[in-house]
């Protein structure tokens, strides 16, 4: 029998080359590991998913979503019940959903057809991913409170996984910040149950995992898996432009007030360093995409803003022209000090602080937050800039050598997960002697 490995990816959509990267180096490092094991990836864009990991199993995502909504198909009548009573009806719906799935299966399909909104049969998900050997969640952001309606479903889904058996492991992980009650509840019962955890920073998510009871030595650091893909395509010397990234989203807390506030220092530090600015998307989504934001700050059309990037190796390819990265988004943070380039990190979120902050600890040479949270000068800005530039030369080594000794953590931590799960016969020698802690 073919063994099957299910990855739930940071999104379905391959829009997001940050996202699309660190599927690739999870798609490539399982590959290695388990290379007579089908590889089977939630999507809900096929055709872009085999554009990028043409050797995958496409699994339909409106299948899996159809699947997760069965644990509350009695959603309309919530909002009309008092809240202690909506409450245990949310208990006993996803008890339901756990136990007797083929009746939430038939559920859905009933009330689909009530309401004339055709959904793909819950069931076919359902099987595919309960007969799965291993459940792997690919690098993500997601277990947070900016997320918590996606995060709650996640976790439900690791959860029903686990109760059938199915091990599952989590790589290139960043978890948190979470005060919402339900997720932290949620969290607190699925996480500590998870054969692994890869955390891409430790700063913040070691702290989390350890306070909602998951062994330490379940908790490794790694940082990103998306670090092996620019890594390997650094090029020979530094660059001489200035890269900009923008991220405008409500999760991003920024606002169009960013505009004036950046657009003047980036134009003064690019005249007075004789550089260029060079556009730098990462989220290519039509409701936040950086084509959009970074073409406003730069008063450039859309087409110059995307400059061709169809694929992270296209932005790789970017950001190794540059001397520096100004960036709003993590990835093109992490794009950039992989191949020794320091970056100016913009914040206006507790959520961006903290994957900022974890990037700093990891490359304390290479990063420079600037908080936007209260007013900063358009001198600090460039100050900033002028900075990291004078000392791109001195730190590229260092910036380097941290991004090789990071990879090397993530792959032990893919071969500790083959130890675990072995699925298929193969010389596992190597990650017998892999410790769990990373250390």
């Amino acid at each position: 029998m073919t063994k099957c490995i299910v990855v739930e990816p940071g999104s379905y959509g391959c829009h997001n080359m940050g996202d699309v990267a660190m599927m690739q180096v999870a798609v490539s490092r399982l590959n290695e590991l388990w290379p007579d094991a089908e590889i089977a990836v939630v999507t809900g864009c096929p055709d872009r998913l085999l554009r990028f990991c043409p050797s995958v199993a496409p699994l339909s995502s409106e299948a899996h979503n159809a699947w997760l909504s069965g644990r509350s198909l009695l959603s309309a009548i919530h909002n009309g019940l008092p809240p202690g009573v909506s409450d245990v009806l949310r208990r006993l719906e996803r008890l339901l959903w756990l136990r007797c799935p083929s009746v939430t299966d038939l559920g859905v399909c009933l009330k689909a057809r009530m309401l004339r909104r055709p959904v793909p049969s819950p069931s076919s998900f359902r099987k595919r991913l309960l007969g799965a050997n291993l459940l792997v969640v690919s690098g993500a952001g997601m277990i947070n409170d900016a997320f918590a309606d996606s995060a709650i479903p996640l976790l439900d889904e690791l959860d029903a996984a686990m109760r059938a058996g199915i091990p599952v492991v989590a790589f290139g992980q960043g978890i948190g910040p979470i005060a919402d009650p339900a997720l932290l509840a949620q969290a607190r019962a699925v996480l500590p149950r998870l054969e692994l955890i890869a955390l891409r920073e430790r700063y913040a998510g070691l702290p989390l995992l350890e306070s909602l009871g998951v062994p330490r030595d379940r908790i490794v650091f790694t940082g990103d898996d998306a670090l092996e893909l620019a890594y390997d395509r650094r090029p020979p010397s530094i660059g001489s432009r200035i890269g900009v990234n923008l991220r405008l989203a409500g999760y991003a807390g920024t606002s169009d007030g960013i505009f004036g506030m950046l657009r003047e220092p980036l134009r003064s530090a690019a005249k007075a360093l004789k550089s260029s600015l060079v556009s730098l998307p990462i989220s290519l989504h039509e409701s936040d995409s950086d084509v959009v934001s970074i073409g406003k700050l730069l008063d450039i059309e859309m087409p110059a803003a995307r400059a061709k990037i169809e694929s992270p190796e296209d932005v790789v390819r970017l950001t190794g022209e540059c001397r520096v990265v100004v960036t709003g988004s993590y990835h093109a943070g992490v794009f950039a000090l992989a191949q020794g380039i320091p970056i100016v990190a913009l914040v206006q979120s507790d959520y961006y602080e903290q994957k900022f902050t974890g990037l700093l600890n990891q490359f304390p040479e290479g990063c420079r937050i600037l908080d936007f949270r209260r007013p900063v000068p358009s001198s600090e800005i460039q100050e900033a800039i002028c900075a990291a530039w004078e000392s791109a030369e001195l730190v590229r080594d260092s910036l380097i050598e941290a991004a090789a000794s990071q990879i090397e953590l993530g792959r032990r931590a893919y071969r500790a997960a083959h130890g675990l799960c072995p699925l298929v016969a193969c010389d596992i020698a190597s990650a017998a002697e892999v410790s769990l802690t990373g250390q």
